[in-house]
């Protein structure tokens, strides 16, 4: 079962205590530097995306085969591909363009998706290494109980262990196994009552045989946790309905953020991108729904006050749109396209410099050397990898990159505002 179906048995509650006192934990966020919590959405389109469908404008290339049906258009100074078939792009850039940064000629270094998406969130593979939101999520949110929220989206843990992060241990305590459908509220209440029976069975057995060592503890701690979970349940409310689109699961997220349960949180921009075969076609789908539910997302944050301070609640929430690799330059015979490293990559929000374009590809689609402070073609400059975008989003959390990535690794700034 997916994990976004857990949050539909969160909507069955009815009104508790938790609703009229609770009380937001900003309490419980360290991020340094910061006056308010910055929060982050990821977005990940599995599969591949073709960038030259939207974010790269390659028109008149015999080297690039490009949508026959696209034209070059402007918002702001955004400059993207434009097709009928997937209006909601063009919908979100003209509403949206000054705070969006779409970043082009990104390398992942590999054309296979486990790869490509492992390298993709944490910046290398075949290493432990938690991902970008685990390691926001539990150095800034390290007493929430669910600090990272990975609704739909890939998650990492790492060495920071899935409990502690990403918060899918103690999900499953509330999950119905095999079951598409919420519990009604008198069944719930019936399993309440079962679990916390046998709970204290087995606790007063165990301590009667004198077995109370660590495990009895860790027991102990277990339970008390599922039982803030009910108590989250009920306080999140009617955003958790039903999270079976990228936009609902946007607005769910972010109710999320402002009563103080969570600070990060990954989502699937679900589509059918890997496009071997009929690639206009699939990857026109796949835009139109990804940019239909991001457009949901950011109207909704930027109609939210903040959750402290002045502004909204996209002023302080970063949104990064992204896949594990691009699509190759040409068709092949099934006029599909097959994986190809370079991609890119949009960012919108809070931290973010908007309204422009930067990164860059050749005229046969690879990467090209770039200034990481301005994001414009270099000779002297370097190519863009995913480190190096992560080195900037683990810096507007407050934390310094240089203590979860090699020395050597430089930050590609030009995304992020004041930089």
């Amino acid at each position: 079962m997916e994990r976004r179906h857990f949050f539909k048995h969160l909507a069955a509650a009815s009104a508790s205590s938790l609703l009229s006192l609770h009380v937001p934990r900003w309490s419980a966020y360290a991020q340094v530097g910061e006056s308010r919590p910055h929060f982050f959405i990821y977005i990940f389109a599995s599969g591949g995306w073709d960038p030259t469908q939207v974010f790269e404008i390659k028109p008149g290339l015999s080297s690039i085969d490009v949508d026959p049906g696209a034209d070059a258009v402007q918002s702001g100074n955004i400059n993207y591909f434009h097709n009928t078939d997937r209006p909601w792009v063009k919908t979100f850039f003209d509403d949206f363009y000054s705070q969006c940064c779409i970043i082009n000629g990104v390398n992942t270094q590999s054309v296979s998706h486990e790869v490509g998406t492992e390298i993709m969130m944490t910046g290398d593979a075949g290493v432990p290494r938690p991902d970008w939101p685990t390691i926001i999520s539990s150095e800034t949110g390290p007493d929430l109980l669910l600090p990272h929220m990975a609704l739909s989206g890939p998650s990492y843990s790492g060495t920071l262990g899935s409990g502690t992060s990403s918060g899918t241990g103690f999900i499953s305590l509330l999950l119905f196994e095999g079951s598409w459908t919420a519990a009604s509220a008198t069944t719930e209440a019936t399993l309440d009552a079962y679990t916390q029976r046998r709970f204290e069975t087995l606790m007063e057995r165990y301590t009667l045989e004198g077995r109370t060592g660590s495990k009895f503890q860790e027991m102990e701690e277990s339970f008390r946790r599922w039982r803030e979970l009910k108590d989250i349940k009920n306080d999140l409310g009617d955003e958790f309905t039903d999270l079976d689109g990228l936009g609902g699961e946007g607005v769910a997220l972010a109710t999320a953020f402002e009563r103080g349960y969570a600070i990060t949180g990954t989502l699937e921009a679900r589509a059918s991108w890997d496009s071997h075969s009929n690639n206009n076609g699939q990857q026109n789908q796949g835009f139109d729904n990804t940019f239909q539910g991001l457009h949901e997302i950011v109207t909704h944050l930027s109609n939210r006050p903040a959750t402290s301070g002045s502004g909204t609640l996209l002023d302080q929430t970063t949104v990064v749109v992204m896949s594990e690799m691009g699509r190759t330059p040409k068709l092949n015979g099934s006029n599909g396209k097959d994986h190809w490293p370079i991609t890119s990559v949009l960012m919108v929000g809070g931290g973010v410099s908007g309204n422009k374009v930067i990164g860059s590809t050749d005229d046969f689609q690879n990467s090209e050397l770039v200034d990481f402070q301005t994001g414009q073609v270099s000779s002297s400059g370097l190519e863009i990898s995913s480190a190096n975008i992560g080195s900037t989003l683990l810096s507007m959390a407050g934390l310094n990159p240089n203590d979860f990535l090699p020395s050597t690794v430089p930050a590609f700034t030009a995304f992020r505002s004041g930089a």
